[in-house]
């Protein structure tokens, strides 16, 4: 028998203007993965719309939805605005006692003026969904003559009971004549009897390089309290880390903070910042040199284990030398080779439990002292990956600016949101371990100077630049969101729709992990095929979600 709990939750919005609206404004309920402009409607997406907010979730699992306010026909001359509150209750047993309370939250889905780039096509396009920010004072504005999304989220606990669990969500517009409108919204949450891997046990780990040092960008003192807010977030999110490419060994207090939240994949140290240094290449070091690779001598290698050692007896001492690694020759050519042998192979040979990981987008020999090979996505060849997985090897996916092109996946703020979460399903189909960004805090703006974000006259449209330089100053190109996917707020990090759907995907994957690879393949491949053949069909994603679900159940229940 199901067990059914209620989650009552009051988004309360007190509304000043000259004349009140006499009916709610037309809503709908959308999935996630969708970009709502503020143009559009409820009738843009009537084929994916519900009159409620349905939930499938494993427990520990965090899911979302959208909830489309359609002001277009509420004229601007009203002058309206909103005073937005919200009010959540416990999860409560029906006729029982409280189990939990918190699980819900919203925010303010709001826009970033996106500029056209050369770097890569179908940029810019205006205002574009992504900042998801929180009520200032428990307060924001409902803008007459547009679309307002609000954004719904859903934090399963672990520790309840599987089943199908009700409640509802209460919009109420308060005019200051004193009357109201109100919209109830039904909440239908079906629990399955899965727990999501909690990040130190994940299936499909995350390696994203956090550099504490770009909130300088932004904030004239990075405090403990503002990093660790970072930390945190990026934690919850499914992709906490520290900095690829760290010039130094990196900082103990940090990486304990951040095992202690269960990361098990932190940079220990770049060996490729040994390497460049000894090119005579100037700071700053992002990378080695693609176009050559100077070649670990014996006495760079001693200088770097010199520089290893009392960094690994102090993360040994401390227990959390499991959860670290050595990176370098990030997107070298197969030049390198005896490079990444010398120096992998005299790390190996000192500290056979201290992990290896490069980029390579090339096969390497499956002798090479190396444990996770990183691959760009799309230059994924079965052919050369069977060997290395028969090895007993990893290998991990990435993406960044590439691939660029309008057939392939990616994270652009343009791109359609559904293109993050299949990156994912597309790794799933193929025994890919894991994922690798370089990036998920840059706010590199060229001219003017970074300011945390904030809203234009109180409305949904922010005042923050999207357009990071990430080669400045050797170019004055730029790219809409790639290397960010948090926003610098006043009190922290803000959230985006992108991250939110980047962990959607992690989740995911999580899920599908725990299938056969046959039985992962049967549920991937109808959803997305290869980097450039895929379906961006919202319910078709819920469809292969409960699918997967369907087979962990089945057999779980098989004797």
């Amino acid at each position: 028998m199901a067990t059914y709990y209620s989650i009552y939750v009051v988004l309360i919005c007190s509304a000043t203007f000259a004349a009140a609206a006499d009916a709610f404004p037309p809503w709908c309920v959308v999935p996630s993965t969708l970009h709502v402009l503020q143009n559009e409607t409820c009738a843009t997406y009537q084929s994916v719309a519900s009159d409620k907010v349905v939930w499938y979730a494993m427990r520990g699992e965090e899911e979302n939805k959208q909830v489309i306010l359609d002001l277009s026909g509420w004229p601007a001359a009203l002058n309206l605005t909103a005073s937005l509150s919200a009010s959540m209750s416990d999860l409560t047993l029906v006729g029982g006692t409280t189990v939990v309370s918190g699980a819900l939250t919203w925010w303010q889905v709001s826009y970033v003026f996106c500029k056209p780039t050369t770097r890569y096509p179908g940029s810019g396009g205006g205002w574009r969904p992504d900042p998801l920010l929180a009520a200032d004072n428990g307060a924001i504005l409902l803008e007459a003559g547009v679309a307002q999304p609000l954004w719904l989220d859903l934090k399963v606990p672990y520790d309840i009971p599987e089943g199908e669990y009700a409640g509802s969500v209460i919009l109420k517009v308060e005019f200051n004549n004193g009357s109201s409108l109100t919209q109830v919204i039904e909440i239908e949450v079906t629990v399955w009897k899965i727990d999501l891997p909690r990040v130190l046990d994940a299936m499909f780990p995350a390696i994203f390089s956090f550099d504490v040092e770009n909130l300088n960008a932004v904030y004239s003192t990075i405090t403990d309290d503002l990093k660790d807010a970072f930390f945190d977030i990026l934690t919850d999110q499914r992709i906490g880390g520290n900095n690829l490419y760290t010039t130094v060994p990196a900082n103990i207090t940090d990486s304990l903070y951040l095992a202690a939240g269960g990361n098990h994949w932190l940079t220990l140290y770049n060996v490729n910042k040994a390497l460049e240094i000894a090119s005579g290449r100037p700071p700053p070091y992002v990378r080695a040199p693609r176009d050559s690779c100077v070649n670990f001598t014996d006495a760079l290698v001693a200088k770097t284990l010199a520089i290893l050692a009392p960094v690994v007896q102090e993360y040994e001492a401390r227990n959390i030398l499991e959860n670290v690694f050595v990176y370098g020759f990030d997107e070298v050519g197969p030049e390198c080779l005896q490079s990444i042998r010398n120096i992998f192979g005299a790390i190996k040979q000192v500290w056979p439990q201290l992990r290896t990981v490069a980029v390579l987008n090339w096969a390497p020999p499956t002798d090479l002292p190396l444990d996770v090979w990183v691959l760009q996505y799309e230059e994924f060849d079965p052919a050369q990956a069977q060997p290395w997985l028969d090895a007993g090897k990893q290998q991990w996916w990435y993406h960044c600016i590439e691939p660029s092109g309008l057939q392939y996946l990616n994270t652009f703020i343009e791109r359609p949101l559904m293109e993050t979460r299949l990156l994912f399903w597309l790794a799933c189909a193929h025994q890919v371990s894991g994922w690798l960004f370089w990036s998920d805090v840059l706010w590199q703006r060229y001219p003017a100077a970074n300011t945390p974000i904030s809203r234009l006259e109180d409305t949904a449209r922010t005042d923050f630049d999207p357009a990071n330089y990430v080669w400045y100053p050797e170019t004055d190109i730029f790219a809409n969101g790639d290397g960010n996917l948090l926003y610098p707020g006043s009190q922290g990090p803000v959230p985006s729709v992108r991250l939110h759907n980047m962990r959607d995907g992690f989740e995911d994957a999580e899920l599908l992990k725990m299938l056969t690879p046959s039985e992962a393949q049967s549920v991937v491949l109808p959803l997305v095929r290869s980097p450039t053949d895929y379906t961006l069909e919202p319910l078709l994603l819920e469809q292969q979600r409960m699918q997967a679900a369907g087979l962990v159940l089945k057999e779980r229940r098989s004797p």
